[in-house]
């Protein structure tokens, strides 16, 4: 970690890195099945379901269910969707442990701090403030704001710019491989993965630069002054 102490930018996913937004997005998802006549899926089914935007959950969450949809009604769907997961983003959406101290530290030595998002990002931005974060993120950039999805580093970079940083002080820090492969593309000082996210593929098997256990100790790799939830 000691190779991070010059970066003066950081920037996060959302989704399974800062918080835990499962029970959400399962509520969501569970209510356009109903929507379609089709029965729910347990939360810890639609945890291994989620990755690469609403689309794609949607398209998981009806094919175990053996449907394939066709383009309309997938159109249809991916609306109720929306809909559903826009009306009610923050209910049951919770902080990993240190989120919250390690967002204050980073603060505190003049990091400026970012999101990069596959989620829409009125959406996201609903889930920082109703996080109570949105004071520690100075900017945030979703999949529906001009700029490809994850992993193509169209977005990060332009986060980079709106921070004044450069891709060679900044550092992501994610939960999957789609995260370190924008990292990656984005020529970043490095890639930090967690280990409590979504991933379907063990995070210390992807070649990041750090895998941590804790968002804290993210802190240490800094070398910042050390606070703990």
């Amino acid at each position: 970690m000691d190779r991070f102490r010059t970066c003066r930018a950081v920037v996060f996913d959302l989704d399974g890195t800062l918080a835990d937004t499962v029970g959400d997005i399962a509520d969501a998802l569970n209510r356009t099945l109903s929507d379609f006549d089709l029965p729910p899926h347990p939360e810890d089914a639609v945890r291994g379901m989620v990755g690469n935007g609403l689309a794609k959950l949607l398209e998981r969450g009806f094919s175990r269910h053996g449907v394939v949809l066709d383009e309309t009604t997938r159109e249809r769907a991916c609306r109720r969707l929306l809909e559903h997961y826009a009306g009610r983003p923050c209910e049951r959406a919770r902080l990993y442990p240190g989120a919250r101290a390690m967002l204050d530290a980073l603060g505190a030595a003049r990091i400026d701090c970012a999101v990069l998002t596959n989620k829409h990002e009125p959406i996201a931005r609903d889930v920082i403030h109703g996080l109570g974060i949105a004071g520690s993120i100075k900017a945030v950039r979703g999949a529906d704001v001009g700029f490809a999805r994850k992993p193509d580093p169209a977005g990060l970079l332009d986060l980079v710019r709106t921070l004044g940083a450069r891709p060679e002080t900044t550092l992501m820090v994610g939960d999957s491989e789609t995260d370190l492969k924008t990292a990656r593309a984005g020529g970043l000082r490095g890639a930090v993965l967690v280990s409590h996210g979504y991933s379907a593929i063990p995070v210390a098997e992807l070649g990041a630069d750090a895998v941590i256990n804790h968002l804290h100790e993210l802190v240490a790799g800094l070398a910042l002054a050390p606070e703990a939830d």
